[in-house]
């Protein structure tokens, strides 16, 4: 790097034969400047030896810096943003500088008053026009809004501690220029008071710009999906109706549903719960199974402008009764007998279709605003939580969705319960994009050798899996001899962190016309990013990215360690955003906080809780911020340890937990699933010996028949470290 030589001035006289003999003082020689533009080039900072970024202490770094740290710098018409002008040592080569356009916003941080914070520019002026020469950039900055026979504070915004110089203004012209015409004397004295050890000044403004050099570096790093023009999914399904008609829109076992059959429905459905007072903005609770009615039940609640609370019959009649109660829902859509639930609300059955037309039924009119549905999640209360999804998120999600797949019309399986967010993504994104919905039996979802049967038989093209449900699904792929038979054309995984295993490579290298998504999001963001993996799988990293922000979604990292700021928390701002907990203000103000206008206008944000590292434009997802806990004082991370477990031969699943036997005492305990045929693993605890630092390796490694689950298919921690209390040593 190069470094600048140190003078110290104490005669204003010597100020020019510095100037004209520095290699780097071209800027004065070949054209007209200030004594600032000239100095920052000649100056290094005292402490620059105590910052971590050194190399920003040359000149044209200084220059570049302070441009980047002005939020409103851009490519301007006719040239680029001065940071790539005045970036380094190469700059100064050639006189073309002067003709290298630069952006006017740069200079307007010296009106900060004496912080270093940068002050917005004035309403209007996003878009000044470049300027040609350094000059003219400081007559513009410096000379916008002053009034004859006022004064200026020169420098003191600059650096906190520096002194004030005044100069006197008897014109409009900026202030550099007449202290360079009118008053050379004062000139000189900044000059020197800048380049003298004895006052301070230098140090003061080594300390600065260390500052801002570090302000710089521990931004929040942001990734912005690009713009946004979600159609409304209502609009998209009523378009789909109204173009195929006759197509085939859903299959559930013999029941078999062209589009105009399920939108008659539908408009029954919407017309009896418009008899029953819904309107847009109530509430209507579903409980059924997953099937052709509960989704004709959906499509019928949305599409009178109602929000969906969908209720799994499967959950303890207490909590049901918790979550009707919770939500406010006024009639409760069932499927099958009347639930126990139903006395506190109106119920209403839903009747197969009679078999008349939609006449000219048309959907309620969308607002971004609109609530579509609300789902529970679990609580760390023991009671769950309602997060509400409005028509702006998941309009976004089904717009990116029909123009991201492989088509928009795919053959898909609907596997997801109810209650978990994919289901959305199966049932709207398909119907809007005119494909055919159908229904995989329930007893399917936990056998995945018929599973895979029928796949095959139904021809699916495309499908949405978590991801224990995809390795289950390869492992079973993998028992298989020859042709598997199967139509998919598109798979994607969500919910849980994508490990590549043997079994996964292999299913996709047997269907090489397949291509495997990894989604990435939450219940109070919808989708938030996706990474399509590369066509070959031995290509394939064993922990994928969660790729890029959809359209309409800003993704911030928030730095765990100010030296990194890279890896952090996970910020969702922008279309995903959903309108938060039903019901709870304390814990909307702790996950979905305020946060500095982002680079794209965002001032909202939903604090995930996922740790993650930002590398080459992706999204690397690293562990739950709550998965890392400390095993005798040294951090360990559980995702890391299950990722090693999972690569040892005939381990199917693993999952590890951090227990306190005896209080005081933590210990790190797995549990394994195996792969069919193998009946004793290796010592598992002497490979992972081999792999991870001795506060990794669990204490115990436990074989199971099988790992609990949730309703949405996630391995259910609790259960396992409750079995794993009396587990056994391998």
């Amino acid at each position: 790097m190069f470094v600048p030589p140190i003078y110290r001035v104490t005669d204003p006289g010597q100020l020019h034969d510095i100037i004209r003999h520095h290699p780097m003082a071209m800027l004065v020689s070949n054209g007209p400047t200030t004594p600032y533009t000239t100095l920052l080039p000649i100056i290094h900072p005292p402490g620059a030896e105590d910052c971590e970024e050194p190399e920003a202490f040359d000149g044209f770094s200084l220059l570049g810096h302070l441009n980047r740290a002005n939020p409103h710098w851009r490519a301007l018409a006719g040239g680029g943003p001065a940071r790539l002008v005045l970036t380094g040592p190469s700059s100064y080569v050639t006189p073309a500088l002067y003709d290298t356009p630069v952006a006017a916003p740069t200079w307007n941080f010296v009106t900060a008053e004496l912080t270093g914070d940068l002050v917005p520019l004035p309403e209007g002026e996003e878009t000044l026009e470049v300027v040609r020469r350094t000059a003219e950039l400081f007559e513009q900055r410096f000379g916008k809004g002053w009034e004859a026979g006022g004064s200026v504070d020169y420098f003191r915004s600059i650096v906190s501690g520096v002194g004030a110089f005044r100069f006197e203004v008897t014109s409009g012209q900026a202030m550099f220029k007449l202290s360079q015409e009118k008053s050379p004397a004062v000139r000189d004295r900044v000059a020197t008071s800048m380049l003298d050890d004895g006052d301070g000044t230098r140090r003061a403004l080594g300390v600065h710009m260390c500052r801002m050099a570090r302000a710089e570096t521990t931004r929040r790093p942001t990734l912005w999906g690009g713009s946004a023009e979600p159609e409304c999914l209502l609009d998209g399904l009523a378009r789909t109706v109204a173009e195929r008609p006759d197509e085939l829109a859903l299959v559930d076992g013999e029941t078999r549903l062209t589009y105009a059959q399920l939108w008659a429905w539908v408009a029954e459905l919407a017309t009896a719960l418009t008899r029953h007072g819904i309107e847009p903005g109530s509430r209507v609770a579903v409980t059924g199974g997953r099937g052709a009615r509960t989704v004709a039940a959906l499509l019928a609640t949305i599409a009178v402008g109602a929000t969906y609370v969908p209720l799994d019959a499967s959950y303890p009649v207490n909590r049901l009764t918790f979550m009707l109660q919770d939500s406010g829902a006024s009639v409760l859509l069932h499927d099958g007998p009347r639930p126990t639930i139903a006395d506190q609300v109106a119920t209403l059955a839903i009747e197969d279709p009679s078999g008349a037309e939609a006449g000219d039924f048309r959907p309620v009119a969308c607002r971004p605003d609109l609530p579509v549905y609300v789902i529970y999640t679990s609580g760390s209360t023991g009671l769950p939580k309602g997060v509400t999804i409005q028509h702006s998120c998941l309009d976004n999600m089904v717009t990116w969705q029909r123009t991201d797949s492989v088509r928009p019309d795919l053959r898909t399986a609907q596997f997801a319960p109810l209650n978990f967010d994919v289901s959305f993504q199966e049932i709207l994104g398909t119907l809007c994009g005119g494909g055919t919905l159908v229904i995989a039996p329930e007893a399917l979802r936990r056998d995945p050798f018929t599973f895979l049967t029928w796949l095959a038989d139904h021809r699916i093209e495309r499908l949405f899996l978590p991801y224990v449900a995809l390795h289950m699904l390869a492992v079973a792929a993998s028992a298989q001899d020859g042709d598997l038979g199967l139509s998919l054309l598109e798979v994607n995984t969500a919910g849980e962190q994508l490990l590549c295993t043997p079994p996964i490579r292999a299913l996709f290298e047997a269907l090489p016309q397949a291509r495997l998504g990894n989604h990435y999001g939450q219940s109070e963001s919808a989708m938030v990013s996706s990474y399509v993996l590369p066509a070959d799988p031995a290509a394939w990293p064993l922990l994928p990215p969660i790729g890029r922000p959809l359209p309409g979604c800003e993704l911030l990292v928030d730095p765990t360690d100010p030296q990194d700021p890279t890896t952090g928390e996970l910020l969702v701002a922008g279309a995903p955003v959903s309108l938060g907990y039903l019901g709870r203000p304390e814990l909307n103000a702790e996950r979905f906080v305020t946060v500095e206008r982002t680079p794209h206008g965002h001032t909202k944000a939903f604090r995930t809780g996922d740790l993650v590292r930002v590398e080459d434009g992706l999204v690397y997802f690293l562990s739950r911020l709550d998965h890392d806990v400390k095993i005798r004082g040294i951090r360990v991370n559980l995702l890391e340890i299950e990722a090693c477990l999972m690569q040892q031969p005939g381990v199917a699943s693993a999952v590890c937990v951090a227990l306190e036997p005896v209080p005081g005492s933590r210990q790190l305990r797995a549990a394994v699933t195996l792969h069919p045929n193998v009946t004793e693993p290796d010592d598992l605890r002497a490979a992972l010996a081999e792999l991870l630092p001795a506060a990794s390796v669990p204490a115990s490694v436990t074989v199971l028949p099988g790992l609990p689950r949730t309703p949405s298919g996630k391995i259910d921690r609790d259960s396992v470290a409750e079995s794993l209390t009396t587990g056994g040593n391998r």
